[in-house]
Parts: structure tokens; C-alpha cells; sequence
């Protein structure tokens, strides 16, 4: 494999770093939307209370790896949340955070001149 090599594991990071950004922006509007069920909108709060929950699975004995399992617990909580969330309500956040209007949102009309000059 040609071309692959040190120089793609930092895209490859910054890749899936923006598409953890991402995840969380859609999670805040699938949250804040009101289309969707507020029994759904508790996962995340499950997922934070583990964080801040004394107790860990993982005790933190080795200065990193305690912190992993709070943050594995969280992503997880967000992919669940957009998973259990109703697809078209995902899909109308992901294309409202990359700009794309959808169909939905077009209005299509006819119109008619009336007047020319209104000073006449």
C-alpha cells in the first residue's frame, strides 16, 4: 500500500475528531428539537451522570485509563441517543449543520405582476 504511512494517521485523528464534533452538534440539535420524544433525551443525561457518579468501573489508577472508560461511556451515549433518535429528525440535523436545504423547505408558488408603477 502505497502512500499510506505516518502522514495518514493524523488525518485519520483529525477525521474522526471532527466527526466526534460533529456527532455532538447533531446530539444538541436532536436534543433541543422538539420533534423528538423526551424519553429519548435521557440517555445523555444517563451518560453524564456516570461520569459524574463517584463510583467508576474503572477505578482511575493509572492516570489515563480511568478517564477512558467516562469517555468511552460518553460517546457511546451520544451514538446511542442519535441511534434510538427518528432517522428523518437525524438526518434534517446533519443536513442542517452541513448547510444543505432540503426539498422540504422549499415552497414553490406562482406570482403575478399587479401593477408596474405603484406611483401611478
Amino acid at each position: 500500500m502505497a502512500g499510506q504511512g505516518k502522514s495518514g494517521q493524523p488525518k485519520q485523528a483529525l477525521g474522526a475528531l471532527a466527526e466526534l464534533v460533529r456527532d455532538l452538534r447533531v446530539a444538541w440539535g436532536l436534543f433541543t428539537d422538539r420533534h423528538v420524544p423526551i424519553w429519548f433525551k435521557a440517555r445523555p443525561f444517563l451518560a453524564l451522570a456516570y461520569i459524574l457518579w463517584p463510583v467508576d468501573l474503572l477505578p482511575d489508577l493509572v492516570p489515563a485509563l480511568g478517564q477512558l472508560d467516562d469517555l468511552t461511556i460518553l460517546i457511546l451515549g451520544i451514538a446511542a441517543f442519535i441511534g434510538l433518535c427518528p432517522v428523518e429528525r437525524v438526518k434534517w440535523q446533519r443536513e442542517k449543520i452541513a448547510g444543505i436545504r432540503s426539498g422540504q423547505e422549499t415552497v414553490d408558488t406562482t406570482y403575478r405582476v399587479l401593477d408596474q408603477d405603484p406611483w401611478k
